[in-house]
């Protein structure tokens, strides 16, 4: 039994059936269960009377064609499913709804008898009786896409590697972790090979010169790349060199002063936590200088270290200690020791990716969601739409213009990363993204 039928059967049998057997003790008031994938088939949508924003799709629920195919070729038993069980599942503005691989504008999107896949908040699967399964969706997408990126090996073959052009910034492997100056004509970032989903697979992405090849003790390994945008386009992407580095398994920059001669990086050797460094050089022009591990951090995994808008001795960064997840952190100099942040910031989730913004505010990731911490407040960072788009590593220019960030394809075993920009507007709004390959801000 393949692990993608293994899923997929668990999935609607553990959660569906077995919550529609369940003995209710009043069958009209809604009964909690334990979350479930929700699969089905597209019935209907109508808007929530309760909730303003927010539609109720509802699903017929049953088992996807794919697994109807995997019978007939492979002699495996479907999941039964008791017949006439609906799911009436909220789709609101915190959803992250997904057609083809990338997010829908509107549910219209969707035709009715379309296959569909329900992820749900975490605590909200609820039923009705033994017919009538309600949950909240966090995600809610096509078949199609749910299988390309969750069930690689069931049903069609999903895509092959692709020979990506080095010349490019974006690829089918990762690019991440944009580090903009001037203006963001001048662009550092990280690229690593994405591994592939079967065993005997090439990995994906572009290879870059410098960049190591795939294997060994390196595995996938990580670089740091810098191109300049010129009235031609942007220049091929360029190894950013450090003395000694090329053990390691992770080089990134994660903060650059608008000279191009002082930086922060992050370092990962093989079987070693990671931690942040400094090096510097004297001109643009220059080499630069080996890196110095910045100790005063403190221990533990140390990563994406950046300076306060002003300052080139208060750090910030995220550190990962005793198998928890990570939280960010604040070094100054006259307090000796790096000490977490607000309550308000750090929370049981892991926080990671600190930036820092023109007039400090202070930009960071929380599992998958984009927040920024601004006068006393965490706030989240949306692109425009009905529904949640997925962006992380958000880096804005220094002018306050522009905000770089990543967006992903969802992709198998790893999400495809890309690197987009969008106008940052004074309301603290980001504007339509656009792939960084395609923008040209003398457009705008």
């Amino acid at each position: 039994m393949t692990h993608a039928w293994k899923a997929v059967r668990m999935g609607v049998l553990a959660g569906l059936v077995a919550a529609a057997g369940c003995n209710m003790v009043n069958p009209d008031r809604p009964q909690p269960q334990p979350d479930t994938i929700v699969y089905g088939t597209l019935i209907a949508t109508t808007p929530d009377a309760k909730r303003p924003n927010t539609v109720v799709v509802r699903l017929r629920v049953q088992a996807p064609r794919e697994l109807g195919k995997e019978t007939m070729t492979k002699a495996r038993p479907t999941p039964s499913i008791a017949e006439g069980i609906t799911a009436e599942v909220a789709v609101g503005p915190d959803t992250v709804v997904l057609r083809k691989g990338e997010a829908a504008p509107s549910l219209s999107a969707f035709p009715v008898g379309t296959e569909m896949v329900a992820l749900p908040v975490s605590g909200t699967t609820r039923m009705i009786g033994s017919k009538r399964v309600l949950c909240d969706a966090s995600y809610l997408v096509d078949f199609t896409t749910y299988r390309q990126w969750r069930l690689p090996k069931l049903g069609e073959a999903s895509p092959v590697a692709a020979q990506d052009d080095p010349a490019r910034i974006n690829s089918s492997g990762v690019e991440h972790s944009p580090v903009p100056l001037k203006g963001g004509r001048v662009l550092y970032f990280a690229a690593h090979l994405r591994a592939p989903w079967t065993a005997k697979g090439k990995p994906f992405g572009a290879l870059r010169p410098g960049l190591p090849k795939p294997g060994g003790p390196l595995g996938l390994a990580e670089r740091t790349y810098r191109t300049e945008l010129t009235p031609k386009g942007w220049t091929p992407p360029k190894l950013v060199v450090f003395p000694g580095m090329d053990k390691d398994s992770v080089v990134r920059v994660s903060w650059m002063n608008e000279a191009e001669t002082l930086c922060l990086v992050t370092v990962k050797e093989p079987g070693h936590p990671a931690w942040a460094g400094r090096s510097s050089r004297r001109s643009a022009s220059k080499l630069w200088g080996p890196i110095e591990r910045l100790d005063q951090l403190g221990k533990g995994d140390t990563e994406d270290a950046v300076y306060l808008a002003g300052s080139t001795s208060m750090i910030s960064f995220s550190r990962t200690s005793s198998g928890k997840n990570s939280d960010l952190y604040l070094f100054m100099p006259k307090r000796g020791k790096a000490m977490p942040l607000d309550p308000r910031i750090n929370t049981p989730s892991p926080e990671w990716c600190p930036r820092v913004g023109p007039v400090n505010q202070l930009f960071f990731c929380r599992a998958d969601r984009q927040l920024e911490y601004t006068k006393g407040a965490v706030h989240p960072l949306r692109l425009p739409g009905k529904f949640r788009q997925v962006l992380t590593e958000a880096n804005p220019t220094r002018d306050g213009h522009w905000m770089f960030f990543c967006l992903p394809r969802y992709t198998p075993v790893e999400l495809d990363q890309n690197i987009e920009v969008a106008r940052w507007h004074k309301d603290g709004s980001l504007g339509a993204p656009i792939p960084v390959d395609q923008w040209r801000p003398r457009n705008e």
